[in-house]
């Protein structure tokens, strides 16, 4: 009974990540590395036939290359909105909920945010939905960390928005 339980998720998993990107369009792809290091694969999806960042339905899906603490990625996530500049008075209650609804990323794993027609954002992984983030600011402010002019990656943006320059 057990096997045929662990089968099922696994077989039925990735239809979950599937269901967050089906009707969507990908704009793009592209890898984090630092130095010789590959961290996560990202994936851009929208509604539209090109990206545009007013997209109702933006999804973006990373794979992750490794482990990492779920303490890590809170601590990046708040180093990138300091240096493209966010300073929401909500910050440290986003970091807050993202620490409740975040797990430790295993090698493989892979995470899926929507952003949300009231601007929330919601999380996904191969169990179906971790959480939302029920603030309309938050779902505009946490993409703008791959998305904005001003990311540190902007070979990494120009690859997920589908930009051929």
């Amino acid at each position: 009974m057990f096997k045929t339980l662990l089968f099922a998720t696994f077989l039925f998993a990735p239809s979950l990540f599937a269901i967050q990107t089906n009707q969507l369009t990908k704009y793009g792809e592209g890898e984090m590395k630092v130095l010789f290091w590959h961290l996560y694969k990202a994936e851009l999806f929208g509604s539209k036939t090109r990206y545009s960042f007013d997209d109702a339905k933006l999804a973006l899906k990373i794979t992750y290359y490794r482990d990492i603490d779920k303490e890590d990625l809170i601590e990046a996530t708040a180093d990138q909105w300091q240096h493209i500049g966010v300073t929401h008075q909500n910050i440290p209650k986003w970091l807050d909920q993202l620490a409740t609804i975040w797990p430790n990323i295993k090698e493989n794993d892979m995470l899926i945010v929507t952003r949300n027609e009231d601007n929330s954002a919601s999380f996904f992984n191969h169990q179906g939905l971790l959480g939302t983030v029920n603030d309309p600011d938050f779902g505009d402010a946490f993409l703008n960390i791959w998305l904005s002019e001003k990311t540190t990656r902007p070979k990494l943006r120009a690859k997920l928005v589908g930009d051929k320059k």
